[in-house]
């Protein structure tokens, strides 16, 4: 059994056969440190043959010649303790990588960045497109009573229809529509029929403008304008209707209506959207493409030259690379390894 002195770091074999009882004291011949050496409990007491050796017999224990298969026994003190808080530190394992919390909290931040941006556009932007929806609706709907007032008056029809023809092809408009004092449809124009089921479709070809949609929407007594959301052959469609100022009739211009769910989609897939978090994904590349160059890569040299240093390699320059922290690592490494074999080399030089 080789024992190592803590002071010193002189060596002494010992054959365990000869300790009698579970431990015994020796003192150290270089420094005079007392030395207790435990006997080893999975070793009977002749499993060790004796041997003669230059060094003398201290108390009732003799050194053996130095062998390969010598088992090295740290004895108890400081540098046992040290020894002994490395290993439990190394047995909880080696951890995660470093990308991987990093990549780690850039997923659950652009989760939550991305949770808060949907949960204010819900609450806030559907509302917001409605309103700017009634107020496109009852601009138009104005801008037709005031193009059809004056023909209706004189039944000019032919005027009206081309009017009320122009209103319905302005683009975002579903239909417009003129219907007089008596309930009658004087003009009805649909923009496209596209969105429509066939059923109505066919209807509208062979009946012409369905006057019992807009009846949904129609005004009350002493009202001058109103808005409503009816289905006109399968598509919801935001009607506004508005009172002809001579009490003639009233104008009818529908708009398709945007749900939430379809404005949702649009906007996801815009450009205002897709840039922003392009951008952000190609900033988190980028920041972890840095993060390995300047930390994880020159972390990962550091490691290796240690581990060759602690197997014997104490010629092995540490090159010091990477970002400052990482560079004075390496340097404070550098001048440990100095150290360290000076004081080697001094223990070898020692008679």
């Amino acid at each position: 059994m080789l024992v190592i002195c803590e002071d010193c770091a002189k060596k002494y074999h010992i054959d365990e056969s000869r300790i009698k009882g579970q431990r015994a004291k020796f003192a150290c011949k270089a420094c005079g440190h007392i030395i207790v050496v435990e006997k080893p409990e999975s070793l009977p007491d002749s499993a060790v043959p004796t041997a003669s050796s230059d060094l003398a017999p201290v108390g009732s224990l003799n050194t053996l010649p130095e062998s390969d298969t010598d088992k090295v026994v740290i004895q108890p003190g400081r540098k046992a303790a040290e020894a002994a808080a490395f290993s439990a530190t190394t047995a909880r394992g080696r951890g995660n990588p470093l990308l991987l919390p990093l990549l780690g909290i850039m997923v659950v931040g652009f989760l939550l960045s991305g949770g808060a941006f949907l949960f204010l556009y819900l609450r806030h932007v559907p509302a917001m497109i409605r309103q700017e929806s009634e107020l496109r609706s009852l601009a138009l709907a104005v801008s037709l009573e005031q193009a059809v007032k004056t023909p209706l008056l004189r039944k000019d029809y032919l005027l009206v229809n081309q009017e009320t023809q122009r209103m319905a092809k302005l683009p975002g408009v579903a239909y417009a529509a003129v219907v007089n004092e008596k309930g009658l449809v004087v003009a009805g124009f649909f923009n496209i029929m596209t969105g429509f089921d066939d059923r109505f479709s066919q209807k509208v070809k062979e009946k012409g403008f369905p006057v019992d949609v807009l009846a949904q929407n129609g005004l009350k007594t002493g009202a001058k304008e109103g808005s409503v959301r009816i289905n006109m052959g399968g598509l919801p469609v935001d009607d506004r209707v508005l009172a002809l100022t001579e009490g003639n009739g009233e104008v009818h211009v529908g708009l398709p209506a945007l749900e939430s769910g379809q404005s949702l989609s649009q906007v996801l897939v815009s450009p205002l959207l897709l840039i922003p978090a392009g951008l952000a994904l190609l900033f988190a590349g980028l920041l972890l493409v840095t993060i390995d160059w300047l930390v994880i890569r020159p972390a990962r040299t550091l490691t290796n030259t240690a581990n060759r240093i602690s197997l014997g390699e104490l010629d092995l320059a540490i090159a010091a690379v990477g970002s400052r922290e990482m560079r004075d690592l390496g340097l404070a490494l550098e001048r440990m390894r100095h150290s360290v074999r000076i004081a080697v080399e001094r223990m070898i030089a020692k008679p």
